[in-house]
């Protein structure tokens, strides 16, 4: 039986591939967002989809323009009241992604004040909200973190992972109304293997730094003699982001889901030398790669930063790495058990990844950019 769901976030990385699943199943999306650069949601809907998958029909969805900073979302009463009822869950993964501390003011404002005025809205229609963190809302907090946890950490990496947390407190302190339904899902990062919606954030963020860095040189390979350093201990959760759709929509499938939390995380994550290594072979950069301890490679990270103000070629590369350190030079494990208990407890074998898989990755993306 086809369903009824109001989507933010849909022209996104992650929201506009799951509104192609949600199409294909026969689900009607209502997507509520703003217009952007002038272009208005609709035509940045319509484009964005038909360039994911030029063959969907697109006769199944309606676009409302909204503003998630004001309250009702600015629509009127009326026009509100005539969804009570009809909304089987509201998917709000509308998100500010910056992890800018300069940007502080506008993340809480969308990422917290955002999803207070998306519960009120589900308070009116009496809709579920199936709502995006991230696996990070644990900051620098080693161990194991369990996905019925929230526990705020000493220090967080970013205001981003900061105003994840505090969302996830608002959620769960709405849920408490026993009318209240809700699903959170947590990724870790996502990357695509056909990289169909172009995407700068997470590992391609670091991708692209380096692509910028590498157009500043002429050549067709770079022979670089000052070592990149990486940490043994170190694995960063890449998560494809197929499997993370085909996880959510069983999740939210699932009636025993409801008021639970969901890491959507790869089991196999990938060692932090196979990342560098392949990384750089996608873009013709032989550099020596060495294992280091952690504290001496985030102090070469913020070397690396404060020296790129003076040092123009480098600054966006050194800049990522800054953000990332964190990523990429710790690691914690995430618990899984909600997620086994709806998806089966022998996730491991949806995983196969080649002994090339990262590289080829980076070689897509790259490729997506020359074009």
């Amino acid at each position: 039986m086809s369903k009824t769901y109001f989507l933010t976030g849909g022209t996104g990385f992650l929201g506009s591939l799951l509104a192609i699943e949600l199409i294909k199943r026969g689900d009607k999306i209502i997507f509520l967002g703003r217009q952007k650069g002038g272009e208005s949601l609709q035509k940045r809907t319509e484009s964005k989809l038909k360039f994911i998958e030029p063959d969907i029909s697109l006769k199944n969805i309606e676009i409302i323009e909204v503003d998630l900073h004001k309250e009702n979302l600015g629509l009127s009463e009326d026009f509100i009241n005539q969804f009570l009822g009809k909304i089987d869950a509201i998917w709000h993964l509308a998100a500010n992604l910056s992890f800018r501390e300069k940007d502080r003011k506008e993340i809480f404002a969308t990422n917290l004040g955002g999803l207070k005025n998306i519960l009120d809205l589900a308070n009116r229609i009496k809709s579920p909200v199936y709502y995006t963190s991230t696996a990070y809302v644990h900051g620098q907090r080693p161990g194991v973190v369990f996905e019925e946890e929230l526990i705020k950490p000493n220090c967080f990496n970013n205001p981003y992972e900061e105003s994840k947390f505090e969302a996830e407190k608002i959620i769960k302190k709405w849920g408490e109304n026993e009318n209240n339904k809700f699903i959170i899902f947590r990724p870790s990062i996502f990357i695509d293997v056909n990289l169909k919606v172009l995407t700068f954030f997470g590992y391609y963020a670091v991708v692209y730094a380096l692509y910028k860095m590498r157009q500043n040189v002429k050549k067709e390979r770079i022979k670089i003699l000052i070592p990149f350093l990486y940490s043994k201990s170190a694995f960063l959760n890449l998560m494809p982001i197929d499997i993370a759709i085909r996880w959510m929509l069983e999740i939210s499938s699932n009636s025993k889901a409801i008021g639970k939390t969901f890491h959507i995380a790869n089991p196999l994550p990938f060692p932090m030398k196979d990342i560098t290594r392949q990384t750089f072979d996608a873009l013709n950069i032989r550099i020596p790669i060495f294992s280091a301890p952690k504290s001496f490679i985030k102090l070469c990270f913020s070397f690396l930063y404060y020296i790129s103000f003076i040092i123009k070629p480098i600054r966006g590369f050194a800049k990522k790495l800054y953000y990332y350190k964190y990523y990429m030079t710790e690691y914690n494990v995430y618990d899984m058990k909600n997620t086994k208990e709806v998806i089966g407890q022998d996730i491991v074998n949806q995983f196969h990844f080649s002994h090339d898989f990262i590289q080829n990755i980076a070689k897509e993306f790259i490729k997506k950019l020359n074009k």
